[in-house]
């Protein structure tokens, strides 16, 4: 009996060697996962049933997957319930390479109004990022810092429109996000917008927003000129899902 309590780290494991296998939808191993870790309090539960005096170290493993699994779904869900953040709530790049791929068929890519209010509350932040370099240098410096990017698969590129598509892919469970960066010309000025989508699930846990954060500061590092306003970038983001 007492070897029940490898049981939830068996399951977890099996969830993430399907995650590590690309299973699609991705919220199967999520969910094989989380039945893993659930399990653990009902092993907890069964030990001390058969065994009145139990120990510690046998309670602990039981259930340590699951306070694990529970402290980070107290996390994702003091995020905002939004799983699509772009730097233009009002004008927001466009997905087409996006709209071919298998894992989006049938869905409504277009940016949900309902987000505007909600992302702009909780990522302040996240704005176009205007740069005093011409736009077709920037949009070069684009690609290849995008190329450069952990987990990043870079499937569309425009020199024309100066617009770039790709897919990031979660090392563990194998969550596919789309991304698309469009660089244009305003006002004298080379604006960079960005847009980040999950493919799975409604709450993303600020995963999008940092993703755009993250990229953002990279290209500024890269030296891609002047940022007009290199202090409004964001760098951290905040328990509550603010960006600091």
């Amino acid at each position: 009996m007492h070897l029940a309590v490898f049981l939830p780290y068996l399951i977890i494991g099996f969830g993430l060697a399907l995650g590590q296998a690309r299973l699609r939808p991705a919220m199967r191993p999520w969910g094989i996962c989380m039945i893993g870790a659930l399990s653990g309090p009902v092993i907890m539960t069964a030990l001390i049933a058969v065994d009145q005096m139990p120990s510690w170290y046998l309670i602990g493993s039981s259930v340590a997957p699951f306070a694990v699994v529970f402290i980070m779904v107290v996390r994702d869900l003091s995020y905002p319930p939004i799983n699509d953040v772009t730097t233009d709530t009002c004008n927001p790049p466009l997905f087409t390479a996006a709209l071919r791929s298998a894992g989006n068929k049938g869905r409504d890519m277009t940016y949900p109004q309902s987000f505007k209010s909600k992302a702009r509350k909780a990522f302040p932040s996240i704005r176009s990022l205007k740069l005093n370099e011409p736009a077709d240098r920037i949009f070069d410096k684009i690609v290849d810092v995008a190329n450069r990017q952990r987990g990043w698969r870079v499937h569309y590129t425009d020199a024309a429109k100066r617009t770039m598509e790709a897919e990031a892919v979660t090392p563990f469970l194998g969550f596919a996000d789309d991304i698309v960066i469009q660089v244009t010309e305003q006002e004298g000025m080379t604006q960079v917008d960005m847009r980040s989508k999950s493919r799975e699930g409604l709450v993303d846990a600020g995963t999008n927003a940092k993703r755009i954060a993250g990229f953002l500061e990279g290209l500024r590092q890269s030296g891609a000129g002047d940022p007009e306003n290199a202090n409004l970038l964001p760098t951290t983001i905040t328990k509550g899902g603010a960006l600091s």
